[in-house]
C-alpha cells in the first residue's frame, strides 16, 4: 500500500489509540474474535489484566499484537515481555511480533531485532529472560506508558512478578498475564482472587469454532471440536488437562496429584536442551501383563528421557528379543525391568543372556520405611522431585505419557507413608487405560541400585 500524508498517519494513529480492533484490522491486518480483541481494549482500559485459557485460543498471537498496538500508540512507551523459558520468549513470542511487523497493510518503521524492536532510544519493546529478578527491575518509561507481558503466566516464578512491581507504578503503566491454568499456587493463580486485576476466562467451548454455526467461518488455527472430542476419549473430563487445555480452569484435582502439570510442561521445555552423551544410558521395560496393556521401553540418558519402543501382545521370548535389540542399539548399560506379572520371565531370558538386567519388584520394600509404603510408592515420589528440581526432560510430543504423568494420584496411610495408586486403581478410574508410559519412564531414572558386574558393549 502506497504511502499516507501526515494528516491520515495521525488520524489512524489517534483511532489507534482508543480501538485495538482497529489497528488490527487496518494495521496489522489481523482478523481477530471476541476473545482477543477483549484482552486488548482490557489492557487499554486496566492497569493488570489477567487472562486464563484453554489450549488453541491464539492466546500468544495476541499477545504479540498486543505488544505492537501499545508500542505504536504510545510515543515513549517501554513493553517488556518474557515467558518461563528463553526459548519461549524467542521462538514463540516474539516469532509472532517479527511475523506481524512484516506483515502490515502500512510499514511500521523502526529497528527490529531477534528479540528487541526499537523505535527511539527511549522508545523499545524487549524480551528478556525469566530465569533472573533483575532482569525485569529498573524498567521505566520517559511517557510513564509501560506495558509488561507475561506469557504462559503459570510458569513464571513469583520472585519475577515481585521484581517488576516497582515499574507499575506510573499512571501509564500496565501488565498482562496471559497462559493456561497449569498450577495452583503464585501470581497468576492468585490474580483470579485479586481485586487489583481485570480476569478474562476463555474455554474450548467460548472460541469461534464451537459458538459459530456458520461453517464457512471455521478457523483451522484455532481449538477445532474433533480436537476437543479426541481428548475427552484420552484423558476424560476428570482429567488435570481437561481442565486446562479443555475448560481454561484451575485443575480441580492438584490436592492429591504427584506432578503438577507446570512441572510437566517445564520438562517438556528442557528436552530441546543438548542431550550430554557422556552420561550413563539406562532403559526402563514395564513389561505388559495381559489385554490392551503395552510393553514400553524408555531411554533416560542425563536429563533426557523418552519412549524408544512400544511393543502390543507379544510373549515374553520376543519382548526379551526386543530389549536385547534397544539395549545394542542405544548402548543401554543398565537394563531395569518390572518382574510384576510376565516381567519375570523376561527378567530371566535377559538375565541368562548375561544382559546388564535388574528385576524390580514395585511392590517390595521401600529403601525408605518409614516414608513410603512399598517400592514403587519411592520411585515415583522420586520421580515427582526430579521434576520439581528440573533435573529431567521429556518428549513434548509424547502426549499420552503428559496424560499418565498428570493423572497419578497419591494419598497417605493411616501411619503418613506415601501410596501411590496401583495400576488398577488407575485404569478403574481413567476407563481402562494403564500407566504404561509412566511406569516404564520410572522404572528408567532408578538407579540407586546397579548390576552386581560391569558390562561393556563390545566394540566394532
Amino acid at each position: 500500500m502506497g504511502a499516507v500524508n501526515k494528516l491520515e498517519a495521525q488520524n489512524i494513529l489517534s483511532r489507534s489509540i482508543s480501538d485495538p480492533d482497529f489497528f488490527l484490522r487496518n494495521i496489522l491486518g489481523k482478523d481477530a474474535w471476541q476473545k482477543q480483541i477483549e484482552i486488548m481494549e482490557s489492557v487499554r482500559d486496566n492497569k493488570r489484566t489477567s487472562c486464563r485459557s484453554c489450549h488453541g485460543i491464539g492466546k500468544t498471537a495476541c499477545a504479540a499484537w498486543t505488544i505492537l498496538w501499545f508500542l505504536y500508540t504510545h510515543p515513549d512507551s517501554v513493553v517488556v515481555n518474557l515467558s518461563p523459558t528463553w526459548r519461549q520468549t524467542e521462538q514463540l513470542i516474539w516469532r509472532e511480533i517479527r511475523s506481524a511487523h512484516a506483515q502490515t497493510k502500512y510499514p511500521l518503521g523502526g529497528t527490529l531485532l531477534n528479540t528487541r524492536l526499537d523505535l527511539g532510544p527511549t522508545w523499545y519493546a524487549i524480551g528478556v529472560s525469566a530465569d533472573k529478578p533483575e532482569n525485569v527491575q529498573g524498567y521505566h518509561a520517559k511517557s510513564g506508558h509501560i506495558l509488561f507481558v507475561y506469557d504462559e503466566a503459570s510458569g513464571i516464578d513469583q520472585d519475577i512478578f515481585d521484581a517488576s512491581q516497582g515499574s507499575l507504578a506510573s499512571e501509564g503503566s500496565r501488565l498482562l498475564l496471559i497462559g493456561n491454568p497449569t498450577q495452583t499456587s503464585g501470581e497468576f493463580y492468585e490474580s483470579f482472587r485479586s481485586p487489583l486485576y481485570h480476569t478474562i476466562h476463555i474455554s474450548a467451548f467460548d472460541t469461534p469454532n464451537f459458538t459459530d454455526p456458520d461453517t464457512t467461518h471455521f478457523r483451522p488455527y484455532l481449538i477445532t471440536p474433533d480436537w476437543v472430542e479426541d481428548k475427552r476419549k484420552a484423558w476424560g473430563e476428570d482429567s488435570p488437562l481437561w481442565d486446562s487445555r479443555v475448560l481454561g480452569d484451575f485443575p480441580r484435582s492438584s490436592d492429591d496429584t504427584l506432578i503438577s502439570l507446570v512441572d510437566i510442561e517445564k520438562a517438556q521445555l528442557r528436552f530441546s536442551e543438548p542431550l550430554d552423551a557422556t552420561k550413563p544410558i539406562r532403559l526402563g521395560v514395564d513389561v505388559a501383563r495381559f489385554g490392551s496393556d503395552s510393553t514400553i521401553i524408555t531411554k533416560s540418558q542425563g536429563l533426557h528421557a523418552s519412549v524408544i519402543k512400544t511393543i502390543t501382545k507379544m510373549d515374553t521370548m520376543v519382548v526379551s528379543g526386543e530389549v536385547v535389540d534397544a539395549s545394542r542399539s542405544t548402548g543401554a548399560t543398565h537394563i531395569n525391568v518390572d518382574v510384576g506379572g510376565l516381567g519375570a520371565g523376561v527378567v530371566d531370558r535377559l538375565t541368562e543372556l548375561k544382559m546388564p538386567v535388574l528385576g524390580i519388584n514395585s511392590s517390595s520394600s521401600p529403601i525408605d520405611k518409614e516414608a513410603y509404603i512399598n517400592l514403587r510408592a519411592e520411585l515415583y515420589c522420586n520421580l515427582r522431585d526430579e521434576f520439581k528440581a528440573g533435573t529431567i526432560a521429556i518428549d513434548p510430543h509424547d502426549k499420552e505419557l503428559e496424560a499418565e504423568l498428570s493423572s497419578l494420584k497419591y494419598k497417605f496411610t493411616s501411619a503418613g507413608k506415601y501410596q501411590i495408586e496401583s495400576k488398577e486403581e488407575i485404569k478403574k478410574r481413567s476407563g481402562g487405560k494403564s500407566p504404561d508410559r509412566a511406569d516404564s519412564l520410572c522404572l528408567s531414572r532408578y538407579a540407586k541400585v546397579k548390576p552386581s558386574f560391569k558390562f561393556h558393549w563390545p566394540q566394532g
